[in-house]
């Protein structure tokens, strides 16, 4: 569920705000509903991977590959795969990266409260 709403949030928020806000949301989800870190970060990173790439492909189709051709020139010829490739992970890195962290937050703020049996186990 988590996932599925940080990729449509985010391809929302993309439209309307700057390239780096599509961060805010794995940040904010994970800082409500993460459960590990692990987790939060491996929802952020696949669906902004997923939404990144979709969106790159879909603007390589839209201008029948010319903008990414330009742009491959830009970084010393890598090709359209390249590009594709260096946008995805570049975003899903942003991507698991804030929504661990939205985790970490969370759990700074409101800390786990151990029972006695979790305590004893710790202690052992």
């Amino acid at each position: 569920m988590q996932f599925i709403l940080m990729i449509l949030l985010s391809a929302l928020v993309q439209y309307f705000l700057p390239w780096w806000s599509v961060i805010i949301i794995p940040f904010v989800i994970s800082a409500w509903k993460g459960k590990s870190g692990s987790g939060a970060f491996w929802n952020g990173f696949l669906s902004t991977a997923l939404l990144w790439f979709g969106m790159a492909y879909y603007e390589h189709l839209r201008s029948s590959g010319i903008l990414t051709n330009r742009m491959s020139e830009t970084f010393q010829n890598i090709g359209t795969i390249g590009l594709l490739t260096l946008t995805t992970w570049s975003g899903a890195l942003l991507g698991g990266f804030a929504s661990m962290s939205g985790h970490f937050v969370r759990q700074s703020i409101f800390p786990k409260v151990k029972t006695d049996s979790e305590k004893a186990k710790d202690y052992w």
